[in-house]
């Protein structure tokens, strides 16, 4: 029974990871074109229903593998479009959306890599959110122009970008040791 919740599709959860992936190409278009007030009602709609999917996720036990791919794919794919239209902008300096990029390539192809080898798909973690929670508002402090804020933000999740970096990569390997262990 378990095997079959895991793989199923249309549950609430991925249904509003959907949604939020449906979001993106609007909120980029709005930021693009300076309708910064719209891009952020996207932006925030997709982080209430990023926080949902979640909860429901948890709470009723619809938990699946597409939505452990498609969660995080929604978060990253957001904040990629993002801080690239911001840069595109000269809002946002070139060093930040490298390292936000980078970190998140990083975890896709290592997720890709880890998921075909040991057939799990590798969970996020709460450092993870934090930080992309941190880089949200980083972003939302830089389309409303509160300068004193985002500066220190951007520092900020640069930090949190390689602590969480660094758990995931803890956090996998213990998945791989425990797995090993397990196949003893």
């Amino acid at each position: 029974m378990l095997k079959k919740e895991a793989n199923r599709i249309w549950t609430i959860p991925n249904i509003l990871s959907f949604i939020r992936l449906l979001l993106i190409a609007p909120a980029g278009v709005l930021l693009w074109n300076g309708q910064n007030v719209w891009a952020i009602s996207l932006a925030l709609i997709g982080g209430l229903l990023d926080i949902s999917d979640g909860i429901i996720a948890r709470k009723y036990n619809q938990s699946s593998e597409l939505g452990k791919i498609i969660d995080p794919l929604a978060d990253k794919l957001f904040i990629g479009v993002l801080v690239v239209i911001l840069y595109l902008q000269n809002r946002l300096p070139l060093w930040f959306i490298s390292t936000v990029i980078s970190k998140d390539l990083l975890i896709i192809i290592g997720g890709a890599i880890i998921s075909t080898k040991i057939k799990i798909v590798p969970p996020s973690n709460w450092l993870g959110k934090i930080t992309a929670l941190t880089i949200g508002v980083t972003i939302l402090s830089i389309i409303v122009n509160i300068e004193k804020i985002y500066t220190i933000l951007m520092y900020l999740s640069v930090v949190l970008i390689v602590a969480s970096l660094l758990n995931y990569v803890i956090s996998v390997q213990k998945q791989i040791k425990g797995i090993e262990i397990g196949n003893k």
